[in-house]
Parts: structure tokens; sequence; C-alpha cells
């Protein structure tokens, strides 16, 4: 598929409370991102290191805001900003946030194993 609008990706539940629409295009997960305000993420992640999700995000957000906590320090995407992401990252929404997103496929699979194992184990995304 070389081309999609938002309605054209499949909706996909990665766990619970949390579905996006994405689809692998060659080893790059092309994602339309929806989420709440309050919306955080970290219970998704845990049992990466440091609990924290170690794949790199590209993208550009449409509307919202979104903090990114690495730890040591803390950066805000607002809507109408493009960004990237390093690996060792949380977020929070600090509004209703809508976003496009490229991330390797390799590496956001392990991400959603660890939120797939994490909501069998009763984690919910808090938000």
């Amino acid at each position: 598929m070389p081309s999609a609008s938002n309605e054209e990706l499949p909706l996909q539940e990665i766990v619970p409370g949390y579905s996006s629409r994405f689809a692998d295009w060659g080893g790059i997960t092309v994602a339309f991102e929806k989420a709440h305000k309050g919306q955080d993420a970290s219970n998704m992640v845990k049992g990466l290191p440091d609990d924290r999700c170690q794949a790199p995000h590209w993208g550009y957000v449409f509307s919202g805001k979104i903090v990114v906590d690495y730890g040591d320090r803390e950066e805000t995407i607002e809507g109408g900003q493009a960004y990237y992401i390093a690996p060792g990252h949380k977020l929070t929404f600090l509004e209703d946030s809508e976003a496009l997103e490229f991330t390797p496929t390799e590496e956001l699979e392990k991400t959603f194993e660890a939120a797939r194992r994490n909501a069998a184990a009763g984690e919910q995304l808090g938000g």
C-alpha cells in the first residue's frame, strides 16, 4: 500500500483500551494515533529496559499536547509540530491528541509484546 488515509489503515487493538490505525510498510510502521487527555502509557512498557519504550518514533502532531519523559528530562510536543522521540521514553497526554507516526516495525513489536504481557497480567492503560 503506497499511500493511505486514516480510514484506509486497519484499526487494530494492541491491548484493551488502546487501538490504533496502522500498517507495516517495508519495515516501518505507519500509524495514525489518537490518545485521550490524561492517558499515561507507562503500564504498557513495564518490563522493557528502565520500564520505557525503546523504539524511536518520528511523526507529526495534528492536535493536542504530549509530554515525553526521558527520566532525566522532559520534552513537550504540541499540535502543529513534527517530532523525533528517542528510545528510552514514557508518554503522557496533556490534551486529547492526534498524530501521524513512523516507527521501525521490529522495534515497535517489542513494545507491543510488553504491552500484551502487561495487559494479560492485569495492568491497565491509565487515563
